[in-house]
């Protein structure tokens, strides 16, 4: 699976030479080209930096030009249509392949963010030096579609607009194998992607969480005024538990009108996001719940504390509420350290 976001290391050098490693990967007869060999036959094809080519060649995997079948590597069908009829299209069929495969995701997010949508037809556009500081390598791309212009502003029409915005891609954070990590992820990008299908500006919905992940919420959704905060969980379960942090807690009691949790269950990594999120969505998913606090005051849920704190006092100073576990009271030089503190916070 592809993460974000190679798109700051995929410049316009680098592209060009793309096609060149696509072709002499094409010109090996059957059974494809040893993969032993790959770096230095496309290398010699595309010349430039040595190492940069076998990053190449995985780009090119990942965005599904060619398959790895061990030993060898081959064209796709894809691929194929690639090399051969790229150069009709002005290189655009290529850049639109990378595109869709997640390669500018980041900056195509960030973009987003930073334009306007014209609620009529669909087309994007943003002002010229914020587009450029937001997403450079991205918007050199995108300059060389026909439809696409640059004044003082960058116009993208809405169909690659769309291309922009149907990209279903992990954060990079996802990177490090942890599977809990990955659904957690999932389920930012399908709360992302649900909010933005029924926001009445998609380019007001924001996750904050993939650059900043201490704000206490991982969505927030500008269309309204205080904006909306989203908290998302999710679990291969479909049981309804809800791990919340002292900030997550502690920000939600702050803001108890415009604060929500998302909860998605069944995740399963094992699917593609986009496959597995229309799947979700059709079975009801995500669960919403606002504003926490007075549903616990109702009843409706509860919480109990699920992280202790335990720490040996100054001198001096009076050991409280910290017994072991037949209720006898306990504090510095114990010998009994199996102890548990009452905490006076819950988390969810």
């Amino acid at each position: 699976m592809i993460h974000e976001d190679l798109g700051s290391w995929l410049t316009a050098a680098r592209i060009a030479r793309l096609p060149l490693i696509l072709q002499s990967i094409r010109s090996q007869p059957p059974p494809g080209l040893k993969a032993g060999d790959a770096a230095r036959v496309a290398w010699r094809s595309c010349g430039g930096p040595l190492t940069d080519v076998l990053p190449l060649i995985k780009v090119s995997i990942d965005a599904g030009l060619v398959i790895d079948k061990g030993e060898r590597l081959q064209l796709t069908r894809l691929g194929h249509r690639v090399v051969t009829q790229d150069r009709q299209h002005g290189g655009t069929m290529l850049l639109l392949e990378l595109i869709r495969a997640g390669l500018f995701s980041r900056q195509a997010r960030v973009l987003g963010e930073v334009s306007e949508v014209d609620s009529r037809t669909g087309d994007v556009w943003c002002r010229r030096s914020v587009a450029i500081a937001s997403a450079p390598q991205l918007v050199g791309v995108l300059r060389r579609f026909p439809r696409v212009r640059m004044t003082d502003k960058l116009f993208v029409p809405a169909s690659l607009a769309a291309e922009l915005s149907d990209i279903w891609v992990l954060p990079d954070r996802s990177t490090r194998s942890e599977p809990r990590r990955e659904i957690g992820d999932r389920a930012e990008l399908y709360s992302y992607r649900f909010e933005q299908s029924r926001a009445a500006d998609r380019s007001k919905i924001r996750w904050v969480a993939s650059d900043d992940e201490g704000l206490g919420y991982d969505i927030e959704d500008l269309n309204s005024t205080p904006s909306r905060r989203i908290e998302v969980k999710g679990s291969s379960g479909t049981e309804v538990r809800l791990i919340l942090s002292v900030n997550e807690w502690e920000v939600s009691q702050l803001n108890p009108d415009t604060y929500e949790v998302h909860f998605w269950g069944g995740v399963n990594p094992t699917r593609t996001p986009r496959e597995e999120y229309v799947a979700l969505t059709r079975a009801g998913f995500p669960l919403i719940f606002r504003n926490l606090h007075a549903h616990l005051a109702q009843g409706l849920l509860q919480a109990q504390p699920s992280q202790y704190v335990v720490t040996v006092p100054q001198a001096g100073a009076t050991v409280a509420r910290v017994r072991d576990r037949d209720g006898k009271r306990v504090g510095p030089g114990s010998a009994d350290t199996s102890a548990e503190v009452d905490s006076p916070r819950p988390d969810l």
